[in-house]
């Protein structure tokens, strides 16, 4: 009963995390070695690109079951590289998981398919890390290169309303549930536009400030004018207001869900 007692049951975890921890810093050490012979190799033949393809003879050479095999499990790597918040890594499984899937010619249609869904999770895994990393444009290829799939659609709005794409953000939205996205979207450009309408007044604003540098009696100027100005010269809150009033209205949203969503 004692022995029962003394019995550390969180040492097979941490022995676990070890091994897993391990393995992370050998496969980074070999990816920096790699990378430290390619840049050799591109330097000893006057910085031309690196085209040993050894990695992709061996996937075109084995079979399709083996390609897949390897292909699920870097995509499994990603996932997990992305909870972490290992962005870079992250994308490189996913990487690794899309070469598996162009080498692999398989003649079973059963493992084409399982092939097609684990290229669709890589390029989906791939959107989302490129999202968090707020690299949206390469988020965007991600999620084009995805037939039919209402999360790729999701992404893909997300990723054109921050690139205040707002046409093409409303067309990825087409037939498919997503109100909070919708609201989102739609307070993103009401803060577009009324920014337009406050830095439009600022270059205005701007010019009469250089009339009166000249000489021009503020007299001189109307009233309405002069309105204009005062509006031109105060901060831009009016956009973020808007913004913020109907982001507050969304179900399940957090202080710093808002604070990330204001507009600058």
């Amino acid at each position: 009963m004692a022995a029962a007692e003394d019995y550390d049951w969180t040492r097979p975890y941490r022995t676990w995390e070890a091994t897993l921890k391990k393995q992370d810093e050998q496969e980074d050490a070999a990816a920096a070695t790699k990378r430290r012979e390619a840049a050799a190799a591109a330097a000893a033949c006057g910085g031309c690109r690196n085209l040993d393809r050894t990695e992709e003879r061996a996937l075109f050479a084995q079979p399709a079951g083996e390609t897949l095999q390897q292909a699920r499990l870097a995509v499994e790597r990603g996932e997990r590289m992305y909870n972490e918040g290992r962005l870079e890594r992250s994308i490189q499984w996913y990487e690794k998981a899309l070469v598996a899937y162009d080498y692999a010619f398989p003649e079973d249609d059963k493992i084409q398919a399982l092939l097609d869904a684990t290229r669709r999770d890589a390029l989906l895994g791939s959107a989302r890390v490129y999202l968090e990393a707020k690299l949206f444009r390469a988020a965007l290829r991600s999620c084009r290169e995805i037939v039919d799939n209402d999360e790729a659609r999701l992404l893909e709005a997300r990723a054109c309303r921050e690139l205040d794409l707002f046409d093409e953000a409303r067309t990825a939205l087409d037939g498919i549930d997503a109100p909070r996205e919708r609201a989102l979207l739609e307070a993103r450009e009401r803060c577009y536009r009324t920014n337009s309408k406050v830095v439009s007044k600022r270059i205005v604003g701007g010019l009469h400030q250089t009339k009166l540098q000249k000489g021009i009696l503020p007299s001189s100027i109307p009233a309405c004018q002069r309105d204009e100005l005062d509006d031109a010269a105060r901060p831009l809150t009016k956009a973020a207001e808007a913004f913020s009033s109907l982001v507050e209205t969304l179900d399940g949203d957090d202080i710093k869900d808002r604070s990330r969503l204001m507009c600058t």
